[in-house]
């Protein structure tokens, strides 16, 4: 990709000044704010409030503060907010962790707008289309002499991870992962057996046939979703598209997709509309997330596509009824296919990050692939460690559901896919969850929607 200039990112993400504002919500409905949308600017300050030198050169607790969505209701948060209390009792009065919430909506809005602005915080997430441009920019950090000289990070990290983290110029722009969390479906075991199912087929058309027999018997079969980035609705998308020899291919090589006006991609919405016209609630026109996952927990739904870390929420008295998780079952998607990856980029930190802050998260990044803290979070949200193997003592409190979706993983996976977000430019990702409604009103056609992520996708080209 060429290089881009601060002229061209501005009126890239000029749309995105609205939306991002310095006063944005989340879905628990706080709101936290500062002169600089409640991030630490990246300046060379010798305060420690705002990075700075902190305790190396005053002998006060380095803070570090970064924003995440993974608070509030978002399920995330149930594991990654606990563990930010560990790692700050653990180094109480060296260095502290500051979160900042934000709805995951925003999230890579914010991100990108706080870098056009030059302050971003010291540590983000950014997506594919971000990462190229400040990796063509060297705005990242390269984190591979920290990772060189801390063998309990390095010894954990997936080999595939590691190479696609890695730029042109051998830097690791970004953290890679050392676990893979695989994404399947989730169902309500006495709503199948009404309608005589004791779990999903393993073909497409004996999918939908399912969902027929489901609503023969009274049953809504799908929780789906067109608010927000239509995240369960897109997990069906990404697994149809990864069934198809075609798909499998361009899933698989990982590049940015910005035609969508073939058969491939046609066939797929037209039966993401059947599923948003015929197998879902009236609730999904407009739904969140929170309103998709609580049709399943009401057992309003049969099943719902979503990723291992929802699990927890089976058993939570909150959300669910007492006993409820006794009734969910896990499975992969037909033809084998499940869904996630070790591609992609996670914790990045920007250049310009003061020393001290960058140490405390090195510290940070060691502490959370350290054998309690890895282990604890594939108990809590499922998955495996390639590289560290789970002792018994931890496989012994897994989850039922977490144990049977690994037993499903690897009795029935044929291959493990990226999703359509991971290779769609991320204005596609947006028009996509924004007229999710009109192709399930009809107001547009399986060819009027792809024509529509097409035309946007060109303009990123340009």
């Amino acid at each position: 990709m060429k290089k881009i200039s601060f002229l061209l990112i501005a009126l890239l993400l000029v749309l995105s000044l609205a939306a991002c504002g310095s006063n944005n919500g989340n879905k628990s409905g706080s709101d936290h704010s500062s002169g600089n949308n409640g991030a630490a600017p990246n300046d060379n300050s010798s305060d420690s409030s705002n990075g700075g030198s902190g305790k190396a050169a005053s002998g006060k607790e380095v803070v570090i503060k970064f924003p995440s969505y993974k608070t509030g209701n978002n399920v995330g948060a149930i594991f990654f907010l606990p563990q930010i209390e560990r790692f700050n009792q653990k180094f109480a009065g060296k260095y502290k962790i500051e979160i900042e919430e934000i709805v995951q909506d925003e999230y890579s809005k914010k991100i990108k707008l706080l870098y056009q602005q030059k302050k971003l915080p010291p540590l983000i997430e950014v997506d594919k289309e971000l990462a190229d441009i400040m990796i063509n920019n060297g705005d990242l950090v390269d984190l591979k002499p920290y990772i060189d000289n801390t063998p309990e990070i390095k010894n954990v990290l997936i080999d595939d991870s590691v190479k696609y983290n890695t730029d042109k110029n051998g830097k690791i722009v970004s953290l890679p992962l050392a676990f893979e969390r695989p994404i399947g479906m989730y169902y309500n075991k006495e709503l199948m057996q009404k309608a005589g199912l004791t779990g999903f087929s393993d073909t497409w058309d004996g999918f939908f046939s399912d969902l027929d027999k489901l609503k023969a018997a009274g049953v809504t079969p799908l929780s789906l979703m067109t608010g927000e980035n239509g995240w369960t609705t897109m997990l069906l998308a990404s697994a149809m598209i990864a069934s198809d020899p075609e798909g499998q291919q361009i899933l698989t090589k990982g590049d940015i997709i910005t035609n969508f006006n073939s058969p491939l991609w046609i066939n797929t919405f037209t039966k993401i509309q059947k599923l948003l016209q015929d197998y879902t609630t009236k609730s999904a026109l407009g739904a969140t997330y929170s309103i998709a996952a609580n049709e399943f927990f009401s057992e309003n739904t049969a099943a719902i596509a979503n990723g291992p870390w929802m699990v927890g929420d089976f058993s939570n008295t909150d959300k669910a009824t007492e006993g409820f998780a006794d009734k969910v079952g896990a499975t992969i998607y037909p033809n084998g296919v499940a869904l996630g990856s070790a591609d992609g980029y996670w914790y990045s930190i920007p250049t310009g990050t003061p020393q001290d802050q960058i140490d405390g998260l090195i510290e940070y990044f060691k502490f959370i692939y350290s054998p309690e803290e890895l282990n604890a979070f594939l108990v809590a949200e499922g998955g495996f460690a390639p590289k560290m193997p789970m002792p018994d003592e931890s496989k012994a409190k897994l989850n039922p559901i977490m144990r049977q979706l690994n037993d499903e993983v690897g009795s029935k996976m044929k291959t493990l896919n990226r999703l359509i977000y991971d290779i769609v430019p991320q204005s596609v990702s947006d028009l996509f969850a924004k007229n999710l409604p009109l192709l399930a009103t009809n107001d547009m056609t399986p060819e009027q929607f792809c024509k529509a992520m097409t035309d946007t996708a060109e303009k990123f080209k340009k």
